[in-house]
Order: C-alpha cells, then structure tokens, then sequence
C-alpha cells in the first residue's frame, strides 16, 4: 500500500534545464496570441494601454506562478504520490492557480478603469480559460517527466544488464585457462609459470576495464597477445595467429574483451579441434562510418549445445544493448574455416 510522502523528507529541487525555459516562453507566448486574437476580435479591444496590460498578465505572469507550482510539486514529494492522489492535487492546483488570477485581473480592472467588478460572466469564462491554461501546462510538465523517467529506468535496467554480461566474461576465461595451467603443473612447472604471469596480465585487464562500457581497439589487441601468449604455451606450434589491423582502426572504441571473445571462441572451437592445429587471424579496417572487426581461424564453427557461458549470443545482447542496431555480429562456416565479422559504429577514442 503506497503511502503519502514523508513530510519530514527534503526533496531537492533540481535546477530547471534550458529547454524548460524554452518551452515556457513558447507556450505562453503562444497562449497569449491565441487571448489576444478572440479578446480583439470578439471584445474590440483597441487601447494600446490594454493590450499591453494584457501581455503583462497573459504573457508574464504564469512564467512565476507555474514555476513557483513546480518547486511545490518537488518539495512536496508529488511525484512519489499515488497517481489518482497526484491527479487531485493537479485539478486543484490549476482550479487555484486560475481563480487567483481571475481575481487579480477584476480588481485591477476595477482600480484602473474605477469600475468595481468584472461581469459574472466574463468571470467564469476567464476562469475557464485559465483553468484550462494550467491544466495544460500540468498534463505536458508531467507527460514529459514520466517520459524522462521511462528513459531513466531502461537506461538503469540497459546498465544492469551490460554489467550481468560483463562479469560473465572473467569466470568463462579463468575457468578455461586454469584448466590449462592444472595441465602444465606436473609435465613443466616452468611453462606453468610463465602462464600464470600472462594470465594475470590478462585478468588485470579484464577487471579493470569491466567499468567501461568501451575501450580503445588498442587496448584490446594488446590483451589479445597477451592471452595468445598465454595459449601458446598449452598448443605450442599448433596455434599460428596473425594480425593485421588498420592505424586509424587502432583509436576506434570496442566493448571490453569482445574481440578478445571471438579470438578465444577461435582458439577453443577451432584451433583445439584440429590434432595439426592452424591459425587465426584478426584484422581491423575502417570503413567510411564503421569499424570493421573480422576473426578467422582454421576449422569448422561448432555452436555449443547449449547457452551456458559466455559465447555469441552474450555478445550479441551486449551489441544490443549499446548500440541498437547499428553494430552486427555474423559467424560464416566456410567448411574448412570459420569467420566472424563485427562491425561497429565508429567512435575514436577522446
């Protein structure tokens, strides 16, 4: 059961954006044309004085006051309200707001032109009017904050997910290269060695760049000899790797350990298959807006039988998730080499 807010909390008004600005100098601009025209042309008014007078109330006045009402939202907590209790308190904020400036405006009337009321009439359709006006101004303000706060919450959730993926990548790795080193220990403990050196240059990395969302191509190449490195020391002659990777690719920026991924994936599925071994290779090249990634290794593409661990389809979301469509990654059996493509908007490093 949603309770009211805690009266005794403070809550912070945020500092109101340029765009707020703008739009409440456009829609009462806009408001007051649309008062100006029917007051003209269905009451005739043609005193300069009055219709100067009218752009100070219509145009000037509900700048203040709808900012003022945005600090009392804020302060008074109505966005944590329930939404028929926020809507209550909107009708009477509006039907409040409106009947003080149908009062103000009849005893300035009355002190200016020294006649002591506005007809009954002309007061309620003013009030209307008005009313109106507010209610507006109150339905766009909270149409455009739940739509920032959508955005806030898929950009939270999008967060949550990238650092689930993310940290499915150091255990995928760890386990696979332990393994080789439990291998290594009692047939060259030397060799062993020199593997977990490259190992921890390797899970350095990864850990450190598990806060980033991308990195510089750079980066990840240097850890991709490292981890190649690390490899060699288990297939020895059998794993041949190559690269051949553009300057201006270098600068491009990458989501951490994904290329690094594919030439894994290359090395386990393809070069571990193979009793004579064979090679990888990675090439990076630019292309007009895009940064093209292409890993291919001797051996045919062998999917896992299932989803446990981190493979293609982990990659694939992480692409999702930080660049919509705009980023593709495809994985081509040639029957007696494999080849995955990544491609990537192109967004160098600052």
């Amino acid at each position: 059961m949603a309770s009211m807010p805690d009266s005794s909390r403070a809550f912070r008004v945020p500092k109101p954006s340029g765009l707020y600005w703008i739009c409440q100098a456009a829609g009462w601009t806009a408001y007051l044309a649309y008062l100006l025209v029917v007051i003209v042309v269905f009451a005739g008014v043609n005193n300069r004085g009055d219709i100067v007078s009218m752009v100070v109330v219509f145009a000037v006045v509900p700048v203040p006051l709808t900012h003022a009402l945005r600090a009392w939202m804020y302060t008074h907590g109505w966005a944590q309200l329930r939404e028929w209790r926020r809507k209550v308190r909107q009708v009477a904020a509006a039907a409040m707001l409106a009947a003080g400036v149908t009062m103000a405006i009849a005893l300035a009337n009355a002190l200016i032109h020294g006649r002591p009321w506005i007809p009954a009439a002309n007061l309620g359709w003013m009030f209307l009017g008005w009313d109106i006006a507010f209610g507006f101004w109150l339905w766009i303000y909270e149409a455009v904050h739940a739509r920032r706060r959508r955005g806030e919450l898929e950009l939270i959730a999008r967060d949550a997910q990238l650092r689930s993926l993310r940290a499915q990548v150091n255990p995928h790795f760890l386990f696979n290269s332990l393994n080789s080193v439990r291998s290594l220990i009692s047939e060259d403990p030397q060799r062993a060695a020199s593997m977990i050196t490259g190992l921890s240059d390797v899970l350095r990395y990864s850990l450190a760049s598990d806060r980033q969302d991308t990195v510089p191509l750079a980066e990840e190449i240097h850890v991709i000899d490292e981890y190649i490195g690390v490899e060699r020391v288990r297939f020895e002659a059998r794993l041949q790797f190559e690269h051949a990777i553009e300057p201006a690719a270098l600068a491009a920026r990458v989501p951490p350990m994904l290329v690094q991924t594919l030439v894994e994936n290359a090395v386990k599925h393809g070069i571990a298959e193979l009793p004579q071994g064979g090679r990888v290779r990675l090439e990076a090249r630019v292309r007009e807006d895009h940064v093209e990634i292409v890993v291919t290794n001797s051996g045919r593409f062998k999917p896992p039988e299932d989803d446990s661990g981190y493979g293609l389809h982990n990659a694939r979301e992480r692409l999702r998730l930080l660049y919509r469509e705009r980023a593709s990654l495809a994985v081509r059996d040639d029957g007696d080499t494999t080849t995955a493509t990544l491609s990537l908007p192109l967004e160098p490093a600052t």
